[in-house]
């Protein structure tokens, strides 16, 4: 029988990813007056909860002429323990409160002990950041938004959706760091220091650990929370900070593009954001020795692409829709 290639649209009714559009305000006032103001006229003061995030802001052109600017954090309450790893789509329910803590461990945690190693059994330990130890690096390569904005064949679509955990990659980079200095080589070689999500993540990543040595991971802890409540846990820290000097968080425009702590009074500038929504249209090019307007398939593809993306733990919701053309054919 002949293979025929049919192009099926698929119209994304609710598509509603949420996007944050970042404004650069450009009067000095404290970080609560800029809260204040953020609050009034946008959504917030600027919550920033990854590298997407930082080019969105860079792209921004109005702001050359000034050394730094608030963001939305700053440092209140006591210290909790979070992931480097940010994405929230890459963790369902209850992963990122994942831990396998030592025996004991938790009863001893002293001050500035504020990173984690681990160990070649897959025990967690707390320990002082500026120590340099060899670190496990995640490289990871596709995410949900990057599937559903590009026009693919439903066979690959299906291969990179169905890749889930399997796609996983970790590397054990045997390279004495702190873990500042880790994380910097992670993020600019793979993705991120390593996050583990339960137990079977936590098994292939202990068996690449030498017996006897342990390596940094991505759970750190710090007590910094964001004006809107967002539970990033994204930080880009110039180096050194924080260091006590202030505890509202400024970014910082120059080369480095990093963040500094200063006192909040202090009158700056400042980032604010809104939310944008997206509604998009997703064209799949589909192979079927079947006409594609068969109910059989239609119903198929439609049930495997929804558990697909039920699989990744899509923050936003979905409504699938075939398009179909006046006389009723897909």
């Amino acid at each position: 029988m002949e293979l025929r290639i049919v192009l099926v649209l698929f119209d994304i009714c609710s598509y509603t990813l949420s996007q944050n559009i970042f404004y650069f305000v450009n009067q000095s006032k404290t970080f609560d007056e800029a809260q204040q103001y953020c609050r009034e006229n946008y959504t917030d003061l600027a919550t920033l909860s990854g590298q997407a995030d930082m080019e969105e802001l860079f792209r921004l052109d109005n702001f050359t002429y000034t050394t730094s600017a608030w963001i939305g954090l700053k440092k209140s309450g006591s210290k909790r323990w979070r992931w480097a790893l940010a994405d929230p789509e890459f963790y369902k329910e209850g992963e990122t409160e994942y831990r396998n803590w030592a025996p004991n461990e938790e009863a001893v945690f002293l001050d500035f002990e504020d990173c984690v190693m681990m160990d070649s059994s897959g025990q967690f330990y707390s320990t002082y950041c500026f120590t340099i130890r060899s670190f496990m690096c995640y490289d990871g390569e596709y995410s949900a938004e990057d599937i559903l904005s590009e026009e693919v064949s439903i066979l690959i679509l299906f291969s990179l959706l169905g890749q889930g955990d399997n796609n996983q990659k970790y590397v054990l980079v045997n390279e004495a760091k702190s873990w500042r200095d880790a994380q910097s080589y992670c993020r600019q070689h793979h993705t991120e220091l390593v996050s583990m999500r339960n137990e079977d993540e936590n098994l292939q990543i202990q068996q690449l650990i030498p017996a006897g040595h342990y390596v940094y991971i991505g759970l750190f802890k710090d007590n910094y929370v964001w004006s809107d409540n967002s539970m990033s846990s994204f930080r880009n820290w110039d180096s050194n900070q924080p260091d006590g000097s202030g505890e509202c968080v400024t970014q910082l425009l120059r080369d480095d593009r990093l963040w500094d702590v200063q006192t909040c009074s202090t009158h700056q500038p400042f980032f604010c954001y809104a939310l944008r929504k997206k509604r998009q249209i997703l064209k799949i090019a589909v192979k079927s020795h079947q006409e594609v307007s068969d109910l059989q398939l239609k119903t198929a593809i439609m049930a495997k692409l929804q558990q697909k993306l039920k699989e990744l733990g899509m923050a936003f919701y979905t409504k699938l829709e075939w398009r179909m053309t006046t006389n009723g054919r897909v």
